[in-house]
């Protein structure tokens, strides 16, 4: 192999990445710019939409449903608050009051304190304190919540970070309602 052969050699090895690292480069800001509005993330087979998510979950809550009380209206105020400003971290905070009364249930039920939250729903659906329908709905809200802490912040929209709010304040409600029956057949 003499030098031209092996500069040729070299230079077809190196074209390609050389290549694909300059356009990397130079699109390097606009391509951040599209990656906020990602809604949809796909890896291999699996694939995870936020918005897919949190409709199908608000048809299964929307049934039953309530009107929301004054006390209702002022969390998701505050809410929509958070959501004007960061949708995402409206889902997360609107989470936050399910995992608190789900506690005080599980605490009354004499499920260990030490469990995390998932695990003492799963201990209460196994003793049927909390029936199928109820588990796989507060199951999937918190799907949506885990889904949306590692989305993009701006892959959640206003209208997602609400509807999500909404839902969690349907499963805030019908957990006091538990807690109450707790609490009277406690007296």
């Amino acid at each position: 192999m003499d030098w031209l052969q092996f500069l040729s050699s070299v230079i077809g090895s190196i074209a390609w990445p050389a290549a694909v690292i300059t356009l990397t480069c130079l699109m390097r800001e606009p391509l951040a710019k599209l990656i906020p509005l990602i809604r949809t993330l796909k890896y291999k087979d699996v694939q995870i939409d936020l918005g897919e998510k949190i409709e199908a979950a608000k048809e299964l809550v929307g049934a039953e449903a309530e009107a929301p009380s004054q006390a209702d209206k002022d969390l998701l105020s505050s809410f929509r608050s958070i959501a004007e400003v960061d949708p995402r971290a409206a889902v997360l905070s609107a989470w936050l009051p399910v995992e608190a009364e789900l506690s005080q249930v599980a605490d009354k039920r004499n499920v260990p304190s030490r469990m995390p939250p998932m695990a003492k729903l799963r201990e209460l659906h196994q003793e049927r304190f909390i029936d199928l329908a109820t588990y796989q709905k507060l199951v999937r809200l918190r799907d949506i919540r885990n889904t949306a802490a590692h989305l993009p912040e701006k892959a959640v929209s206003f209208d997602d970070a609400m509807n999500m709010a909404e839902m969690c304040q349907w499963a805030v409600g019908l957990l006091k309602q538990l807690n109450a029956s707790l609490d009277t057949k406690l007296t």
